[in-house]
């Protein structure tokens, strides 16, 4: 069939035998357009979700662990905890008392604690073994790679 023969076809046909093929041809369309764009948005949100929360755990299955801890250190027989209200305590370094370093952590050595507990001086939940720990006021500061951090006595009812 010529191009020619096929427009000559096209011009009989009724109008209104076309407007409702355009109708059909439309309602259809859309409905096949939002369904695939409903479909791509749900693969990715689904991907994203999944990207996001590998991401967050670094993997799928998250199983407790000495990291899951708060960073604690066992210094003269007190438990103390990583401040979250960290500053530079560099300035105040001439107020700081050497106690020592840090001799061992539990991540090396678990049959010394119990769900990532410190339970021996100069010991922490957290590899920072050959770490200078210093008294100050009631708290202690471990100096960690040329940074100060702040260490806060940790309640005896906060450890139940």
């Amino acid at each position: 069939m010529r191009k020619e023969d096929f427009f000559e076809v096209l011009g009989e046909l009724d109008d209104d035998i076309t407007k409702e093929a355009k109708t059909a041809m439309k309602k259809k369309m859309n409905w096949q357009t939002w369904g695939a764009m409903v479909a791509c948005l749900v693969l990715v949100l689904s991907v994203g979700v999944f990207v996001f929360h590998t991401h967050q755990n670094g993997n799928i299955t998250i199983e407790p662990s000495v990291a899951d801890v708060v960073p604690m250190v066992y210094m003269n027989d007190k438990l103390y905890r990583q401040s979250s209200d960290q500053q530079s305590y560099s300035e105040l370094k001439d107020e700081f008392i050497y106690l020592g370093q840090i001799l061992t952590d539990i991540t090396s050595d678990q049959s010394d604690s119990t769900n990532g507990v410190p339970k021996e001086n100069f010991q922490a939940n957290h590899p920072i073994v050959g770490c200078e720990v210093y008294q100050y006021g009631e708290n202690i500061v471990v100096k960690i790679k040329d940074a100060y951090w702040l260490y806060t006595k940790y309640g005896e009812s906060e450890m139940n």
